[in-house]
């Protein structure tokens, strides 16, 4: 059984709905993009990053020009913000990297019952929830002062249908006090969609009258 470890929430503020556009006086607009990525490393330690597109449209490669190198290891998931200075007819495109941000990056765990009902399911406020190729991406909020908090992902023992993934979404503050509102990221990797027509993912979410149901369904395919 995968081992559930600690992890520091990423609590950044950024905007994740696309793209923004950005100029300076005399300046041509220019398109700044944020985005999950998967890191990968060239063999001087730089780095290059894996877009997945959504819609299951493939994925395009991002080469940051000038190179940047950064605390990472190949296959992270990262936000990434920048702007496309080229795009190459493979689709491929020559990036300024202005920011990069660790989101808590994992895959689904395969567990217990009992190890599921045990872990603790403190709220979590789900801004965003898409998905890109067989990554889960969220945009949340917690309530966080100032300790280490945890989330995983589980495969809900209690499967509803074959033709319908049902996960769930676990939270541990870890007795952290009550503080503000903050924002954190995850992008979870579920192999295996293709097999999928939704995804129906469970969360402790409060305040959320529409969803009283405690869960998000996102479709797969048709």
């Amino acid at each position: 059984m995968k081992k559930i470890v600690k992890f520091i929430f990423s609590i950044v503020s950024i905007c994740l709905v696309g793209a923004m556009v950005s100029c300076l006086d005399g300046e041509e607009p220019r398109v700044y993009y944020t985005d999950f990525v998967t890191t990968h490393t060239n063999p001087d330690k730089t780095l290059y990053f894996e877009q997945v597109l959504r819609n299951d449209l493939g994925s395009n490669m991002l080469y940051p020009n000038p190179s940047i190198a950064a605390d990472a290891t190949e296959g992270m998931r990262v936000i990434l913000q920048y702007y496309v200075n080229t795009v190459h007819p493979d689709n491929s495109k020559e990036v300024e990297v202005k920011g990069i941000y660790s989101v808590r990056h994992d895959t689904i765990i395969d567990a217990h019952p009992d190890t599921i009902a045990a872990y603790p399911n403190d709220p979590v406020k789900i801004n965003s929830i898409f998905r890109t190729g067989n990554y889960l991406n969220l945009d949340m909020s917690i309530e966080y002062f100032n300790k280490t908090h945890s989330l995983d992902l589980f495969s809900n023992p209690m499967q509803a249908s074959s033709d319908t993934i049902d996960v769930i979404l676990r939270h541990d503050r870890n007795d952290d006090v009550f503080g503000y509102w903050v924002s954190a990221y995850a992008s979870f990797y579920i192999p295996n969609l293709a097999q999928y027509k939704a995804m129906r993912v469970y969360a402790n979410t409060p305040d959320l009258p529409d969803n009283i149901e405690g869960y998000f369904v996102i479709g797969l395919k048709d």
